[in-house]
């Protein structure tokens, strides 16, 4: 049977300089996947299945998000000109002693917005979808590191579904803790120079990452 860990993370990035600080990452949430049925789903099939349930698509180097993602509705009130929400996800199984598993971070259209006074300054709309995209890509960062994690392991069938569970639970507050380092160091996108920093440095860290 498969065994898995989801922590499902929401990001704030702020507009204008009256901004609060963003809010910290959710709780882990329930898990909504399935057993294969008789065992024949692979665990590509699971993943699809669970992100399909959270009208989620997957990171891709090839696919940058668009403000046309964001189809959530944005509430009336509060400084947040937008909100990212995305999963860090990942599933694993043992079929004797070969250990099977899939780390992905996936972004949730329906739990994203924008507000119209993003949308309406040309300015403030490029460039806090590029703010947004790099927390984004920083998800995919740390969801290869998950990967590598997981690869690395010494009899990871020997090891209970807590100890796998803790391992992804350590990883994904790691991730959170650098998400919330990049929008107090960034001021939410507001610092040029820093969001700038910032953005260079997940695009290495995303380039020379061979896992």
């Amino acid at each position: 049977m498969e065994r898995h860990a989801k922590i499902v993370l929401l990001l704030a990035a702020a507009l204008g300089c009256a901004a609060g600080p963003a809010p910290r990452g959710a709780p882990p949430a329930a898990d909504r996947s399935r057993p294969p049925t008789g065992g024949s789903r692979t665990l590509d099939d699971v993943v699809r299945s669970d992100l399909a349930q959270d009208h989620a698509f997957p990171w891709s180097a090839t696919r940058p998000l668009a403000w046309e993602d964001f189809q959530g509705q944005p509430p009336s009130a509060g400084p947040e000109g937008a909100k990212t929400s995305y999963i860090l996800y990942s599933v694993w199984r043992c079929r004797g002693q070969a250990f099977e598993y899939r780390v992905v971070v996936a972004f949730r259209p329906r739990e994203s917005w924008v507000k119209a006074a993003v949308l309406d300054d040309s300015l403030e709309r490029r460039t806090l979808l590029s703010h947004e995209q790099t927390h984004f890509d920083l998800g995919e960062v740390h969801a290869r590191s998950m990967r590598q994690a997981f690869g690395y392991l010494a009899d990871p069938c020997r090891k209970t579904d807590a100890e796998l569970g803790a391992l992804a639970d350590r990883l994904g507050n790691q991730e959170q803790a650098e998400q919330r380092r990049y929008d107090a160091e960034t001021n939410h996108g507001l610092r040029d120079a820093e969001q700038a920093a910032w953005s260079l440095q997940i695009r290495r860290r995303l380039a020379g990452a061979g896992f």
